[in-house]
């Protein structure tokens, strides 16, 4: 049905209420996270002739206008009367209706700030702002530049409708020639560090100079037209050179940058614009000399990475990617990066840790308007070539190509109706994969899952997942049927199995569970030296002990699990460790000190027991006596007075004696770890000459031994024979151990300041246990694998198996001779060509999209079908084509049938995004696909394909206005 209130080439809806549009917007600005929704403006309608008619309120989105003033608003308000309906009436004149007045509503992303421009029709202009509150402000010049640029961002990142579709959105051309582009660039360039007010995608935690939204929006731009070195060489340079006497900083609060003359993190981007335009001994060049100004700049060091990985030097690319993830542990990015490298040096097993150990980030999705409840929305045809054109319903809020609610006639009269489309879609196994809600870090976690399937197939990913992780189920059977286990959380949690296991042998089966829980209070070295078990105990942990309260955590370190075997004598210690000077241990009393011994051999919460107790043996008693000195050494550490040492239980002596020697080996080690730490970054940027990328290991420099208190020990001839040959006697251990030994040197280097005549039932034991205490923690070394890794293998199990019957399906199809494209609904089969891209088969893709478009018009199928021929999945057909000799390879992208199969796609696209009111010529992901067919074919030649195929002459203006923004901004192929 015709309305006489309806525009002609825009959107409109329909208000119930004059007004509730603006009402909802107001009080959904508390609600907005990002950027912002799109730009609203709200019309109302008066009759001029009949004052009776009431008056009419409606409203649409627009992405593109230029938002740098009340003025340009404004004029696009006024402009709105001209698309009003003016064709006149069967018996009487034409359209009566007017605009009255109108709001113009965008977001301003750095103030969170609503601008709003009230217009009246004859009248004035009248410009304000909305807060959160819904308090209205006076605007200033610096919002209106912000709010200019907020626009430009949302117009850039919202520009395509696969990702982002609002319902009645209107998208324009941001930038139509050089003279508005100049005027976007300047806008971008004035507020570039203050960009990180604006936030940062999913896959960023922090923003940055080189992590938020106006860098992603700045390099879309120019990387949809492979402009990288203008963005290089206009905007990215001046900006990394600035304290050099480039462009000065627009920032005030910008201080001048102390990075000899360059920012290490515009100077990432820079890097990445110059290899994006083939200018790499430029970009190593900027490389080198932000690594010189800063060598522990993330950004950079990712930047590097990524280089060497794509020259396929996957060594040097590891070391760097590992420095990245060092300096920036928290971000997603690092870690990926780390992964990628991994993948492609065929280091599956790291390649699955490092992907588990990726920190994951909750998805924030983008801001959508809130709107009420319409009376009617009109969708105006603009041309009457389209209705030829059997394009469907247009898609909302993501769902790009479902099946429309009112389809039109399908090409093909034996497709199937949408009622029964509609039925088998519901209940559609296929539809309902998990595998395309993923968003985030979580896709990209996924993406990287699947290369490696698509790599070493998932029989290898399984014995893989087998060989590194343990599973929780494992995990609990691996304790053992007598030991009980529960998910409650108690005190006994952070106590070790080990410790378990010793004091239920040692206490006996008629001890109480709770009073054997108070004996151990933190984990760490149990009787046989053993440093896995206390490894893996506080691998969970986290605590932090002030410096105030490090003596008191040494005598609380002191009380450990008891010895296994109680006849087993401790070692004597010859020397103290840090020993109180003014105070003298010889002088302690004999009959206190024995009263302290009878303390120490007596748990907490055990003095029922305690005449039973005090009958020990023999061999008992001497370690009773030969831990006198240790009780000592423990008394000394502790800062608190002698009758609060003796009003709390001690705790075993061997063990205090050993943990204070431990706890002063690592406050030594850890102090001078900062001390080299803070030197090394000071003179590291000085020496990047000196650094190599080698993999040859003689230019690793040699480990250094220090002493108990941190300071380095010289070594001698002697003593590096000495350790060579007790290195030949150790058993081979695999690179998994690097970890746990690591954790447990400061404790060994303790234990080796003991006497060096252990006693010979001591020495036997230390000999024989290595062996077993390797076979008994195989699966200690086994790392937990995380809840979302087993989530995201099991949702790749479900694309597998559906992948595996579909292609059974189609096997078995055509053996018989049966149809096949009507097995499936239109829906379906666009599920499963993406189930073919997830999987790495562009093909079997291709397939499934052309059977989808067989069945009805399709855009998502058109789009993807014009990636295909435009070289966007080129290398996953080349691996394809590698793995698999039965898979045809692709038709070559610069032969002439891969241009005219692409120009179809084109075409197709261009009358869609017209019909539903897409006229953004750039940035536009069509427009992006159509310059990639520039680059390749060149201009004349895409120019003359298209003439061929002999259009009406309004498609063929649709098709060209892309090939215009192609020769305006002169990309490459525009001279040939």
């Amino acid at each position: 049905m015709s309305y006489n209130d309806c525009l002609q080439d825009v959107p409109d809806i329909f208000e119930n209420e004059i007004g509730e549009a603006l009402a909802m917007r107001t009080e959904s600005l508390g609600m907005i996270r990002e950027l912002g929704p799109p730009d609203l403006c709200h019309i109302v309608k008066i009759h001029s002739s009949n004052r009776t008619e009431p008056d009419i309120g409606s409203y649409h989105h627009v992405l593109g206008v230029d938002t740098s003033s009340s003025a340009s608003l404004a004029a696009y308000i006024n402009s709105l009367q001209y698309s009003l309906n003016d064709k006149p009436g069967w018996f009487g004149p034409g359209n009566n209706w007017k605009i009255a007045s109108g709001t113009y509503c965008t977001y301003n992303a750095f103030s969170k700030l609503d601008l709003r421009v009230q217009i009246k029709i004859p009248g004035g202009v009248d410009a304000y702002a909305i807060n959160v509150q819904g308090e209205r402000q006076d605007v200033t010049e610096e919002l209106w530049t912000e709010c200019h640029v907020s626009g430009i961002l949302r117009a850039i990142l919202y520009s395509d409708p696969a990702e982002y579709s609002v319902t009645g959105l209107r998208r324009l051309t941001l930038a139509a020639n050089m003279r508005e582009e100049a005027r976007v660039i300047e806008a971008l360039m004035e507020q570039f560090w203050h960009g990180w007010r604006l936030g940062s995608n999913a896959e960023t935690q922090v923003a940055s100079h080189s992590r938020n939204y106006l860098v992603d929006g700045l390099m879309a731009y120019f990387a949809g037209q492979g402009r990288y070195n203008d963005c290089a060489g206009e905007i990215l340079s001046p900006l990394a050179y600035a304290p050099l006497g480039g462009r000065q900083q627009q920032a005030d609060s910008r201080s001048s940058l102390d990075f000899k003359g360059i920012d290490p993190n515009v100077a990432a981007l820079l890097a990445e614009a110059y290899m994006g335009g083939d200018q790499e001994v430029q970009g190593v060049r900027v490389m080198h000399q932000a690594l010189k100004a800063k060598p522990s700049c993330y950004p950079m060091l990712y930047t590097q990475a990524e280089f060497l990985r794509l020259k396929k030097q996957h060594k040097a690319a590891c070391k760097i990617a590992l420095m990245a993830v060092k300096y920036a542990p928290s971000e997603f990015h690092a870690w990926a990066k780390l992964t990628e490298v991994y993948i492609d040096d065929n280091d599956f097993q790291n390649a699955l840790l490092t992907l588990n150990t990726c920190p994951m980030y909750t998805y924030v999705d983008r801001d959508y308007p809130r709107v009420p409840t319409p009376r009617r929305i009109n969708y105006p045809v603009k041309s009457e070539v389209l209705e030829e054109y059997n394009l469907g319903d247009n898609f909302t809020n993501g769902n790009y190509g479902s099946v429309p609610m009112n389809p039109r006639p399908s090409a093909d009269s034996d497709a199937p109706g949408a009622a029964e489309e509609q039925t088998q879609n519901e209940t559609s196994f296929i539809l309902r994969l998990a595998a395309p809600t993923l968003k985030g870090t979580f896709a990209h976690a996924y993406k990287l899952l699947s290369n490696i399937v698509s790599t070493i197939g998932w029989d290898e990913l399984l014995q893989l997942r087998s060989t590194v992780f343990v599973m929780e189920e494992e995990y609990r059977n691996s304790v053992g049927p007598s030991v009980a286990i529960d998910d409650e959380e108690d005190e006994d949690d952070h106590i070790p199995l080990s410790a378990l296991k010793e004091r239920r042998d040692t206490v006996g089966e008629d001890q109480n569970p709770e009073v054997m829980a108070s004996e151990v209070q933190t984990p760490g070295l149990n009787s046989n030296g053993s440093a896995i078990e206390a490894a893996d105990s506080a691998k969970g942990e986290e605590t932090k002990v002030d410096e105030a309260k490090v003596d008191e955590a040494e005598v609380d370190l002191a009380g450990q699990d008891e010895p296994k075997d109680e006849k087993q004598e401790p070692e004597p210690k010859e020397e103290k460790q840090d020993t109180n000077p003014d105070q003298d241990t010889s002088e302690m009393d004999v009959s206190e000190s024995e009263k302290k011994a009878s303390q120490v051999s007596q748990p907490k919460g055990k003095k029922k027991n305690k005449k039973s107790r005090n009958k020990k043996s023999k061999d008992t008693l001497k370690a009773q006596e030969a831990s006198k000195p240790a009780i000592a050494d423990a008394e000394t550490l502790s800062d608190k007075p002698p009758a609060q040492d003796e009003a709390e239980d001690p705790q075993p002596a061997e063990t205090a004696s050993d943990t204070a020697a431990d706890v002063q080996t690592m406050r030594g080690v850890q102090t001078n770890g900062d001390l080299a730490k803070d030197t090394s970054i000071a003179v590291l940027g000085n020496k990047m000459e000196d650094v190599s990328l080698a993999d040859d290991d003689s230019a690793a420099p040699e480990p250094t031994t220090v002493n108990i208190s941190g300071e380095p020990i010289e070594q001698t001839k002697s003593d590096e024979s000495a350790e060579q040959a007790k290195s030949d006697d150790l058993p081979e251990q695999n690179v998994a151990d690097d970890s746990i030994e690591q954790v447990a040197a400061p404790q060994v280097a303790a234990r080796e300041t003991k006497s060096a005549s252990p006693e010979k039932n001591q020495t036997d034991q230390l000999e024989v246990q290595p062996e077993s205490k390797l076979a008994n923690n195989q699966d200690v070394r086994k790392r937990l694998c995380e809840r979302w890794l087993d989530n995201l293998i099991m949702i790749l199990f479900d694309d597998l198996r559906t992948y595996t019957n579909w292609r059974t399906k189609m096997h078995n199809l055509r053996a018989t001779g049966q149809q096949v494209v009507y097995q499936f609904t239109q829906a379906e089969w666009e599920a499963l060509g993406d189930l073919a891209l997830r999987l790495h088969r562009p093909s079997e893709a291709r397939e499934a999209y052309e059977c989808a478009l067989r069945i009805r018009f399709s855009a998502k199928a058109w789009l993807r079908l014009l990636e295909l021929h435009t070289g966007k999945y080129a290398a996953v057909q080349a691996e394809e084509v590698k793995r698999n000799d039965s898979v045809a390879p692709p038709p070559p992208l610069a032969s002439t049938d891969s241009l005219m199969m692409a120009l179809d796609a084109a075409v197709w696209l261009a009358v869609y995004n017209d019909r539903w009111y897409n006229n953004m010529a750039y940035p536009n992901p069509l427009c992006n696909l159509i310059i990639k067919l520039v680059n390749i074919h060149g201009l004349s030649k895409v120019h003359n394909s298209l003439v061929s195929m002999n259009l009406k002459p309004a498609v063929f203006n649709m098709v060209k206005g892309h090939l215009e923004i192609a020769e305006k901004f002169e990309v490459t192929g525009t001279k040939w």
